[in-house]
């Protein structure tokens, strides 16, 4: 019996495959370990990218509400985030500089669909929308980001600047939560 050749072909593949993997370089005990992703560890640059990409995010919804923001204090918690976000995006991007780093320019995925939802809305209900999303949802996730990074970075000057930032961000989320409340 003959055996198609489609399956070869996957066949052909997967020996490949397999082969290239067993006669990987060892590993460079100088360079990062590589480990630690595959057992749920977070590298720093996953870090890295998470967190400037979701401060490029809140930086953006935080502009947009400076403008569209119905409540004075809703502007002025999103003048805070432009600016508290924006310089601490300038001391991560030092760091990444001098780790020959690169960032991709893109907001990670699902941010689009939030500011899309957020300049959808007007007056009293974009304040809450905003102040639900970013000002508590999404600090939340920053807050357990940046609390792992802290515990799992291998770069001391990450985790030292992850472990910085930190009550900045409980800060953000604790005024995001007095604005809720007062918005009842």
């Amino acid at each position: 019996m003959k055996t198609p050749e489609p399956l070869l072909r996957a066949l052909a593949l997967a020996c490949m495959a397999a082969l290239a993997a067993g006669c990987a370089a060892p590993l460079d005990p100088a360079a990062p370990d590589t480990r630690a992703s595959r057992t749920g560890g977070l590298q720093d640059p996953q870090f890295v990218t998470a967190a400037a990409g979701n401060g490029r995010y809140e930086v953006q919804a935080s502009r947009l509400a400076m403008y569209r923001a119905a409540s004075p204090q809703v502007r002025a918690y999103a003048q805070m985030l432009v600016d508290h976000h924006t310089r601490a995006h300038s001391e991560l991007m030092e760091l990444v500089r001098a780790r020959g780093m690169r960032l991709p320019g893109v907001l990670p995925r699902g941010k689009h669909a939030k500011l899309d939802r957020l300049a959808s809305a007007t007056g009293d209900e974009f304040d809450r929308i905003y102040v639900r999303l970013v000002g508590i949802e999404d600090h939340q996730a920053d807050i357990a980001l940046f609390e792992r990074a802290g515990r799992e970075l291998r770069d001391p000057e990450l985790r030292a600047w992850a472990n910085k930032t930190l009550p900045t961000l409980r800060s953000h989320l604790e005024a995001a939560r007095s604005l809720n409340l007062a918005a009842r």
